[in-house]
């Protein structure tokens, strides 16, 4: 009984081995490192993804709460700044102040 299971282990290694260097591939998905470095490529080089700086503007009593969120991809981490502007300022040029700072922060 051990012969057929050698038989079929060689069987599958060989459509295994087939897998990754014919035009089946498709039909047998094989993870490589390449393959996966590129898709990794792929989704951080994205200009959807969050790897960028994110403006969030919402209305308060008595001025306006502008929250910048940075995401660090090579530690993992999110970074959260709040800042508040008061009604009596001109938001448009606290605004710009603020991307201007915080881009230079990048």
């Amino acid at each position: 009984m051990k012969w057929f299971k050698r038989m079929i282990v060689r069987w599958v290694r060989e459509d295994w081995d087939k897998a990754g260097t014919s035009e089946d591939s498709a039909t047998y998905p094989m993870p490589t490192g390449n393959r996966r470095k590129n898709l990794i490529g792929l989704v951080s080089d994205d200009v959807e993804s969050d790897a960028g700086l994110n403006i969030t503007v919402r209305k308060a009593i008595g001025g306006k709460i502008i929250t910048f969120r940075h995401y660090d991809a090579k530690t993992d981490r999110s970074s959260n700044k709040l800042y508040i502007v008061p009604d009596e300022l001109d938001f448009e040029r606290e605004l710009g102040k603020m991307i201007t700072l915080e881009s230079m922060r990048g």
